[in-house]
């Protein structure tokens, strides 16, 4: 069997696909769009679920890519087994609604099989299929030729996906016989049959047969358009190819498994020879350097793709990544950071399918290394915690390992070996069964989100054409009504009801890229009907969700008006938004990625990713520079072309989150910004009029989001409110120094007040006017303390004049009633004496309405023979409360 690369499997697998007709996918990014239910991209299917369940028609019904993707439910496991990752390849191809479980299996056949592919003797492909998937089995029988001892009939838990609400089936599998030396006991076969465990015969390739529909309560419908999703692990093909034990001695890790061996401790070695005789010392090393390599790939792949460590989400888990990595380095007696060094390897094994990591390599680099040193210093902190945790309780409770754990990023091995080197027991159970509850509700926390959509008939069938004409104008006459339907069924003719219709020609933007959808008005002589929202259909039509009053049906002409003020206002801020993400690029650095954005007549926001802090005078300058940008009067110009003449010709921005068509639209505004986008444009960028940022709120794991005004009006109406509610705060304030003024003034805050009252309704004023509240709060409540010890001082001062007695022991003592003074006052009193005698016992009582209470004190030099707590707990009074040696308190 011949030897290939990981870049030769690719390559091999995209280009037979390519000759059956499919359409190549570039993988995408790790991030999900628009799909609350996944925190990663988890699989090659995850990003064409539009496609499967009907909402968008792809560009082709024949699909292939090699997508990358990520898993983190069972992280432990990573590195213990030889084939389990946290990021992984998925080699796939797809049929939407074309061909089906004869022609995926076919391809699948040759692909393996003929010399001209993979050339895998046909001997060692064995085959599993759903047991009542009789179609699939008999093909494989009579038409390819399998043996029957090759094939074999299995039950649900095995060969049927399902993910509960939407398209699911059953599936076939085939499996690679890797021989005797890994099968000691010679089971052979049976392994498959009766789905045990095992090294011999290795899982490659899963061809899902989409036909049924799962309503979500187990209840099953044939799809009225049935698909196939083909999954094919590339690190799994990659270990068969390269004839390696585990994936992790392919060309995807090797060169950052030696990497490791050249900077860890000579003594340690990973060693191949483990896997056929077997040492328990020599596996944990192996472990430790297969733990490494996954975690820093995964990690080098999530920082290019915008993600960074962070608290929560996919930034926790990023932290965690390295986290790990590093501690299995320390098993090694690598003792500082050195994860950051390995970048270089997986940007050298992946780089020719994933060309930007080269791009992103000095952010990857800069980031982990950040990271580790952090996580250095942390560890330190966690071990004075263990060892205090030691000192006081004399043991670890699972809630303090959890506690370690978590915060701290201790493993449980780690604590459990500083704790028997103390002779002190560790609560494992308690700590296992927290850290199980903890990752049950993590796993539970989007439960309540669909995966998948169920597939909707009629959006299978909507095959109508629809242009859209909103680039140019924002009314359309004459428009033909070409499809009406309701949520469950398709109509000729509707009145007087809440319907969809979509129309032969329409000005009317369906919502996507982040813009607002359209809404305004459509009529006829029969009808009049407002557009409450347009949403984009599956073959790009724009379907329109009207109020209709009066009657229309398929065929009839209607004259289309869009709300244009909305409109307006809304391309103001599209147009804003394209210019903010230059602006911000240009100041901050060009890591700057945009992750989402929304605009609408009323603002924009836009998230983005930065590694690092940002300062309010970068955030003013961004401003600056697009309030620039629009006196400089930039006009706007529209090219369609090829994704590469995108970048390359235009210098437009793309990002690995969305997926493209062939023909892309880049907006340009001179040579200050390019992007991909559909949406609708200002002409020029003096049309936005004016431009600014209202605020910066960080999302975590270096996520930003910037929220921002454009148009005259817009920033008038927003200063006018800001303005007067600061005003407000600041009278506030000032209200509150009024009514003290007479006790105490306080120049200072009279000129801050004074300077706030003068200033007139501007950009700058609402600066000003923040930066003076923060400055007035923080003196007013100076101003509060000296007034309120002013007065205490005030109200302490007639019971000053106690003198102690003696009492039959020859101690001083001061027993007084106090009454009127609170618990501080009377503390503050106890300290005056106590500072004025060296030898003194004093016992305070106040009656008030809010309550009695009592105050005991006692001098340092008395302390050794009196305690104030004792004095305190044996008044005649019964006092409840509590203190110490030196001061007691409480009420009665």
């Amino acid at each position: 069997m011949r030897k290939l690369t990981t870049n030769e499997i690719r390559k091999m697998w995209l280009d037979f696909f390519k000759e059956k007709k499919h359409h190549f996918l570039e993988p995408v990014s790790l991030i999900p769009v628009e799909d609350p239910s996944l925190l990663w991209i988890n699989s090659g299917v995850a990003t064409l679920k539009p496609y499967f369940d009907g909402r968008k028609t792809p560009p082709s019904p024949r699909l292939t890519n090699s997508q990358k993707a990520i898993r983190t439910n069972d992280i432990e496991n990573v590195g213990v087994t030889a084939r389990h990752h946290t990021m992984f390849e998925m080699l796939g191809n797809f049929s939407i609604g074309d061909y089906f479980k004869k022609e995926a299996i076919s391809f699948a056949w040759e692909l393996l099989t003929s010399d001209k592919w993979f050339a895998i003797p046909t001997e060692k492909l064995y085959i599993t299929v759903f047991d009542e998937d009789i179609e699939a089995y008999e093909y494989w029988i009579n038409d390819i030729g399998i043996k029957q001892d090759h094939i074999f009939r299995l039950t649900r838990d095995t060969n049927f996906w399902d993910v509960g609400q939407g398209p699911c089936g059953p599936n076939t599998e085939i499996f690679f016989d890797r021989g005797e030396k890994w099968d000691k006991e010679n089971i052979g076969p049976k392994l498959l049959a009766e789905d045990i465990e095992n090294d011999r015969y290795i899982e490659i390739w899963n061809i899902v047969f989409s036909q049924f529909n799962n309503d979500g309560f187990n209840n099953y419908s044939e799809l009225p358009r049935k698909n196939i999703d083909t999954g094919a692990g590339l690190e799994r093909i990659a270990s068969i190819f390269q004839d390696t034990p585990t994936n992790f001695e392919t060309d995807i890790f090797w060169p950052t498994i030696k990497q490791i061996e050249s900077i860890c401790d000579s003594k340690f070695k990973y060693s191949i020879e483990n896997y056929f005789d077997e040492k328990i010392e020599q596996t944990k090393i192996n472990t430790a350097f297969k733990v490494i390599a996954d975690h820093v790939r995964a990690t080098s792949f999530a920082i290019a793709d915008g993600v960074f460590p962070g608290n929560k989400d996919r930034g926790y888990i990023i932290r965690r990544l390295i986290r790990r990595a590093l501690m299995k380095g320390m098993e090694l007696g690598i003792n500082g950071p050195f994860l950051s060094t390995l970048v270089i390897n997986v940007i050298n094994a992946m780089k020719d399918f994933y060309p930007y990591l080269l791009e992103k390599q000095n952010l990857i680099e800069s980031t982990i290394l950040n990271e580790e040193e952090k996580f250095l210093k942390t560890l330190s902190k966690g071990y004075e915690a263990l060892n205090k945790m030691i000192e006081n309780d004399k043991k670890v409770t699972g809630k303090n390992a959890l506690l370690l754990f978590e915060s701290f990023g201790y493993p449980i091995e780690q604590t459990i070996e500083i704790a028997e080197d103390k002779n002190v027991k560790v609560d494992i159970e308690e700590f296992n069964y927290l850290l199980e509850q903890a990752k049950e509700q993590a796993r539970n926390a989007r439960k309540d989100l669909k995966a998948w959509d169920k597939q909707n008939e009629i959006f299978t069938k909507i095959d109508v054409d629809s242009e859209f004409t909103g680039w140019e104008e924002t009314k359309h006459e004459n428009a033909k009504i070409v499809y009406i339907f309701t949520d469950d069924e398709i109509l000729s003719e509707a009145a007087d009801t809440e319907v969809y219709v979509i129309l032969d020609k329409t000005p009317f933007y369906a919502e996507k890229g982040g813009q607002a959808a359209d809404t305004g008005y459509l009529v006829n002589n029969s009808a009049r009907a407002e557009v409450i929202d347009t949403q984009q259909g599956p073959n790009h039509q724009h379907i329109h969700k009207i109020q209709l009053e009066g009657s229309i049906k398929i065929g009839d002409t209607i004259d289309a008006f869009v709300n244009e003020t909305k409109r307006t206002l809304t391309m103001k801020n599209h147009s804003g938004t394209h210019l903010i993400h230059a602006a911000l690029r240009e100041i901050l650095g060009e890591t700057v990625m945009q992750s989402g954005s929304y605009n609408d007549e009323y603002g924009l926001r836009m998230d983005f990713t930065y590694n690092d802090s940002i300062k309010p005078e970068e955030l003013l300058a961004a401003e600056k520079l697009v309030v620039e940008k629009i006196n400089e009067k930039i006009s706007r110009n529209v090219y369609f072309c090829s994704m590469q003449d995108a970048i390359s010709k235009y210098g437009a921005l793309a990002f690995f989150t969305e997926k493209y068509d062939d023909i892309v639209r880049v907006v340009k505004f001179g040579e200050f910004s390019s992007e991909l986008c559909g949406g609708t444009h200002v002409d020029n960028t003096h049309d936005i009029e004016d431009f600014m940022i209202t605020g910066l709120e960080s999302k975590g794991s270096g996520v930003y989001r910037v929220k921002c005004l454009t148009s005259k009006q817009s920033i008038n109406e927003y200063l006018n409110t800001e303005f007067n509610k600061l005003l407000k705060l600041i009278q506030e304030i000032f209200a509150k120094y009024e009514n003290t003024k007479s006790i105490l003034a306080d120049q200072k805050i009279e000129d801050i007040i004074k300077d706030a009252f003068n200033k007139e309704i501007s950009k700058q004023s609402i600066i000003s006017l923040k930066l003076i509240l923060e400055d007035l709060s923080i003196a007013i409540k100076v101003y509060e303390r000296k007034v309120e010890e002013l007065l205490t001082t005030q109200k302490l001062e007639k019971f000053k004049s106690f003198e102690p007695k003696i009492n039959e022991n020859g101690t001083q003592i001061i027993e007084e009633k106090v009454n009127g003074l609170n618990i501080k006052d009377m503390k503050t009193l106890v300290d005056e004496y106590k500072n004025k005698f060296e030898k003194v016992i004093i016992i305070l009582t106040s009656e008030n309405t809010d309550g009695n209470f009592v105050v005991v004190g006692v001098s340092e030099k008395l302390q050794l023979e009196h305690s104030a707590i004792e004095i305190f707990k044996n008044l005649p009074i019964s006092p409840k409360g509590g203190g110490n040696a030196s001061l007691a308190q409480g009420k009665f």
